[in-house]
């Protein structure tokens, strides 16, 4: 179960095992925290400390998002574990170059396998020529192959990044203009489209970091993305596999009839943001969509498991990934 919190005048208090929301004129209600998948909170509510606390304690990913203005969601959740020999081993393979290219070609082959889906669907909803499908599908096979070639994670960053520039420009080929899609931007973004790949993108992220935090791994310290003060590059690694997931969503919900541009506002300094009346469809159609997640795979397969399944599949294939990685270079 997903709890937004998208009020202002919501107070949250801890009360034996369950988290009581109380917001004027409605009858406060309980949410089990044993029951909560994920917490996201827009604005500024007032919550005792105990919430945030037992949350962690929960493994309880939450998302702070702001309403207003162009400040970066906040993630919270539980402290580093103490898992010591992972740890070890994934400072190894992360020293070790020819470790870490290894792995960094791992994630990227796997987030290439992954725009399948996603082109399917932009496929189907917006009746793409069947020409432009299939050179896409190209430019994902050929840049496949070529990562076998990488001899540098850079290279291999470099192959990514031709990828993802194929596919929003498809995107901006393909989506009707009414959604004002030319590319993707962020921080902040400046179109209904890039306004919920960011926001997609975000709850995703604190999905991962609970998870990949309370498997043990390091989240600061990853192949793909280099290590950088303040940021948690592990995290990163991992979503690559499922940015296209996102994707899918943003592409599958636009087709809901009840939803048009009018659903967006925008402003200089904050951008393109869904307003208040869109919000809960926008919440409660993406808990759909985690729960028949497209499978990450480099392997054709159709039955969809839950964003979460996945995750921890993923970690646990990774863990693998670093055994083997350790194991050759012992």
């Amino acid at each position: 179960m997903i709890l937004v919190i998208d009020r202002k005048d919501t107070v949250l208090r801890y009360q034996s095992g369950v988290i009581r929301i109380e917001q004027d004129n409605l009858k406060p209600r309980n949410a089990p925290i044993k029951q909560l998948e994920q917490v996201i909170v827009y604005g500024n509510p007032l919550a005792e400390t105990s919430v945030w606390r037992m949350l962690a304690a929960a493994n309880v990913p939450v998302a702070m998002l702001a309403v207003r203005g162009n400040q970066q969601a906040a993630m919270l959740g539980s402290g580093l574990a103490v898992q010591l020999p992972l740890r070890r081993m994934q400072h190894r393979c992360a020293g070790d170059s020819a470790a870490r290219l290894a792995l960094a070609g791992y994630f990227i082959r796997l987030k290439f396998a992954g725009y399948a889906t996603a082109l399917k669907i932009l496929a189907e909803t917006q009746h793409v020529e069947t020409a432009d499908c299939n050179a896409f599908t190209n430019q994902c096979t050929e840049a496949t192959t070529r990562l076998q070639e990488a001899n540098t994670v850079s290279v291999v960053m470099g192959l990514e990044g031709q990828i993802a520039h194929a596919w929003f420009a498809l995107l901006a080929r393909t989506l009707p203009y009414v959604w004002k899609f030319a590319g993707r931007n962020r921080q902040p973004p400046r179109d209904p489209i890039n306004a919920m790949l960011s926001l997609g993108y975000t709850w995703l992220m604190s999905e991962i970091r609970q998870l990949v935090i309370s498997y043990g791994f390091d989240p600061s310290l990853g192949f793909l993305h280099h290590d950088t003060p303040g940021r948690e590059s592990l995290m990163l690694d991992v979503t690559e596999l499922f940015r296209a997931g996102v994707d899918a969503f943003v592409l599958q919900w636009i087709k809901d009839p009840q939803i048009n541009p009018d659903c967006f506002y925008y402003r200089e300094a904050e951008g393109c943001r869904l307003n208040k009346q869109a919000r809960p469809l926008f919440f409660q159609a993406w808990a759909n969509h985690r729960q028949h997640w497209p499978r990450v795979s480099e392997h054709a397969e159709t039955t969809d498991v839950s964003l979460k399944e996945q995750i921890t599949g993923q970690l646990m294939k990774l863990r693998k990934q670093l055994q083997q990685q350790d194991k050759g270079n012992a």
